[in-house]
């Protein structure tokens, strides 16, 4: 920690650039060297893109100066702003994937030409990196593609080469209900949750595979384990009638 500078209170961010590095520093030890692939959950969808451009310039960093570094494969997922869709089809479309996904849906209300273009730029460096044609008018192709790869981990390289392979997916609602994958075994939190909320998030990592991965590794930036033991205790029914804890 540096000197003078005070710790964050919990609930509050850390600066991004300090929690890229320590996800570069921690990752391969979480994901049994890359065996298994991450989320990283965060506030915003102006956040995500934040930490897309992050990793892409600090890794190009350590890879200038380190010819052995060895890049992390990031992708990054959230709905397209609805009203900037090609016709009206597309916009039912857009509208059906993101309605359960209530924080996307309020930051594509605010210059959403920016979130597309943010979008589009996402899916060059996607296209570029897997050989694919993602367009962002069959935006849920792409999605799919992703989810894919997320399931698709599988050891050894030799069957799935790692440049194939997705290491950590930057989302913002996305993937964090619903979605389970034997091979996502970490979640970085950068966002706040709580009661329901947290208890999906977290159990995204828990879908245990074999000795390799006994259980999920969560990561969180934000210090909420009140959050965590609160909503734990709500839905495990600890919080009502003679038996509340103290």
């Amino acid at each position: 920690e540096e000197k003078g500078k005070k710790s964050p209170k919990p609930g509050e961010g850390i600066a991004k650039r300090a929690v890229v590095e320590a996800i570069l520093a921690k990752h391969d030890a979480a994901t049994a060297w890359r065996r298994f692939n991450a989320l990283l959950a965060t506030a915003s969808i102006n956040d995500a893109i934040e930490y897309h451009g992050l990793f892409k310039t600090i890794q190009a960093e350590k890879l200038a100066s380190d010819p052995d570094f060895r890049p992390l494969n990031i992708s990054c997922v959230f709905s397209p702003p609805a009203q900037l869709a090609e016709n009206a089809e597309a916009k039912k479309d857009i509208e059906q994937l993101s309605e359960d996904l209530p924080q996307e849906q309020e930051d594509n209300k605010v210059d959403p030409e920016k979130k597309k273009k943010a979008l589009e730029t996402i899916l060059a460096d996607y296209n570029t990196h897997y050989g694919s044609n993602h367009k962002l008018s069959e935006f849920d192709l792409y999605y799919q593609d992703v989810q894919k790869r997320i399931k698709d981990q599988q050891w050894p390289n030799a069957d799935f080469p790692h440049a194939q392979k997705i290491d950590i997916t930057i989302v913002v609602d996305m993937l964090l209900t619903g979605f389970d994958s034997k091979y996502l075994n970490t979640l970085y939190v950068d966002k706040n949750l709580k009661h329901h909320g947290l208890i999906q998030a977290f159990s995204r990592t828990n879908r245990v595979l074999n000795s390799t991965k006994p259980y999920g590794n969560i990561l969180d930036f934000r210090q909420q384990q009140d959050a965590v033991d609160a909503a734990i205790a709500l839905f495990s029914g600890e919080s009502a009638g003679p038996q509340a804890r103290e």
